[in-house]
């Protein structure tokens, strides 16, 4: 039995939002005008989200395998793989997101208390080295020492601030939500084969076929963006995800 055209149709809409949000060709208009698509490509960046559809593609993948190592040919298997694979990637993206929000607050605060440090101790050049450093983290990486070190002197010559408490923002728990979405929707695609297809062998083919798939763009994409070669690393995502699927399903893991 293959797949009803309405769920095809819904799988094609996830994976051209997921090609969209990672960046491999421009954003479809539809895409942008998403709320969700808004909401995630405002409040991560690229690196972000090709990361974390990574996390939950490749988490929902291994729980199939499991699920379907344990309930191979009941009837009940799409729904009992649908809870399950919910269950994990959404108790990830709430961890995941409120543990991207609370690390950053602190990387903020220990950056601001060496700052001030700075400020109270203009002599200390091991602190100057220190802040250096946290440049080449920004674009500021792209500066010359010369210029870097103008902007550490800009950085030192303010006056010490008195730090106070902080807390996640609006702009935080928009983030927070964003990862948990991608988390969230990375679901669909390989489940609903699984959901919809009554014979136990086509569901398999079509959920093994989309887990690979969606390795390969993700693969795609990042050797894109890092200069490398499109086809190998594709490739190599993919088999990554054929190893995945045996492991987890052949062996039980």
């Amino acid at each position: 039995m293959t797949i009803p055209l309405i769920w095809i149709a819904i799988i094609l809409i996830i994976l051209a939002l997921v090609i969209g949000l990672i960046g491999i060709h421009r954003v479809p208009t539809w895409v942008l005008k998403s709320g969700i698509a808004k909401l995630i490509l405002k409040n991560t960046s690229l690196g972000d989200r090709l990361c974390e559809i990574f996390y939950g593609v490749a988490m929902v993948t291994v729980v199939s395998g499991m699920v379907n190592y344990g309930f191979y040919g009941h009837q009940d298997l799409g729904f009992a793989l649908l809870i399950v694979s919910l269950g994990v990637n959404i108790t990830w993206g709430i961890i995941d997101g409120a543990t991207s929000v609370y690390g950053g607050l602190v990387d903020e605060a220990e950056e601001d208390r060496l700052v001030n440090s700075l400020r109270k101790d203009e002599n200390n050049q091991e602190q100057r080295e220190d802040v250096a450093e946290i440049l080449q983290g920004t674009i500021l990486r792209t500066l010359s020492e010369e210029d870097q070190s103008r902007v550490v002197d800009m950085i030192q010559a303010g006056k010490p601030e008195k730090i106070g408490e902080y807390g996640a923002s609006r702009d935080d728990l928009k983030m927070f939500l964003a990862i948990f979405l991608m988390d969230f929707i990375t679901v669909f695609p390989v489940i609903i084969p699984l959901y919809v297809v009554t014979d136990s062998q086509s569901a398999l083919f079509w959920s093994h076929l989309i887990a690979i798939l969606m390795f390969v763009i993700i693969g795609i994409a990042w050797a894109k963006y890092l200069n490398k070669n499109m086809l190998k690393t594709g490739s190599a995502l993919g088999i990554l995800a054929i190893a995945t699927i045996s492991v987890t399903y052949y062996f039980g893991w």
